[in-house]
């Protein structure tokens, strides 16, 4: 039996050939049989026990009983080998499966709810068709708190705007989306909205993912956005902007598909924004999380 890393002081007394014995003679209660079966001497296998015993300074053995009962301590020492068996065998599943692409997990990370939403979850069911067993983790965080997380490799590929080119990382662009004016239905407002025509009303900055990006186009015009709320979460910022208290600007792909009550108007300038899946390809690289990015990829190239 191979010993994995790590193992305490207790196993590491343990006689391999005593160890792989006991559960044995538990169910045939044999010493004969045992060896047999472990393809050994009866003299190897009784000499093991006899070591396994003056290491632990235990008995392991009723001795004279017929058939070979085990004592309680070679009850558990039988019990802790069986475990370490099952562990083994599981471990050898799962590489096993690892490499047929049957199981493992990819961790995804996605820097707002356009990937989360939009993109994601179609690329996702797909997968999940094709590899059954592998587990798809979904981490949602802001872009740079995503980013770091990459670094780290607490995630193995994130959905993030605007790192093609970056050398450091490997990207697919995913997606094209650009941000977009959204206002009460009701409200008289330009068809384009321009950051002059935002300073004249109450203005709803988003604190997701997409504020760097709004700041950004403000910039652009030489304009200090009007900031007169705060709100972080999609679904919040559409209830206000459906009461017809403030606008907004907000990524085109967060929004759902229910708009009732709101009105999406383009910007002038327009500001697209470019969404790409990315990895380091530094960081060694399951089977799952290379197979996830072929078959995205694939994805991609085949919707082109």
């Amino acid at each position: 039996m191979t010993k994995p890393d790590g193992l305490n002081s207790f196993a590491m007394r343990l006689p391999e050939l005593a160890v792989r014995a006991l559960p044995l003679l538990q169910a045939v209660g044999s010493v004969t049989k045992t060896a047999h079966q472990l393809g050994v001497s009866q003299s190897a296998v009784s000499q093991s026990i006899a070591e396994l015993e003056k290491r632990l300074g235990v008995k392991v053995l009723r001795r004279g009983a017929q058939p070979v009962q085990l004592t309680d301590e070679g009850k558990l020492i039988a019990q802790y080998a069986l475990s370490v068996q099952a562990a083994e065998e599981n471990a050898l599943a799962s590489i096993n499966d690892l490499r047929q692409n049957k199981g493992g997990r990819v961790r995804i990370g996605s820097s707002g709810p356009s990937a989360s939403t939009r993109l994601l979850p179609h690329v996702m069911k797909r997968f999940s068709r094709h590899y059954p067993g592998i587990a798809l983790e979904l981490r949602e965080a802001q872009d740079q708190e995503i980013i770091a997380a990459l670094r780290r490799g607490e995630v193995d590929v994130a959905v993030v705007p605007g790192l093609d080119g970056d050398e450091e990382f490997e990207s697919l662009s995913i997606a094209c989306d650009r941000l977009v004016a959204i206002t009460a239905d009701d409200m008289n407002l330009p068809r384009h909205m321009n950051a002059e025509a935002f300073q004249r009303q109450p203005f709803i900055m988003t604190k997701g993912g997409s504020e760097p990006l709004v700041r950004k186009w403000f910039g652009r015009s030489d304009i200090d956005p009007r900031v007169d709320h705060s709100i972080q979460q999609i679904t919040s910022i559409l209830a206000v902007v459906r009461s017809g208290l403030a606008c907004s600007i907000i990524a085109e792909l967060a929004l759902p598909e229910d708009l009732d009550g709101v009105k999406v108007l383009p910007l002038d300038p327009p500001a697209p924004r470019s969404l790409f899946l990315t990895r380091l390809p530094t960081t060694p690289s399951n089977s799952a999380v290379t197979r996830f990015w072929e078959f995205a990829e694939q994805e991609i190239y085949r919707e082109e």
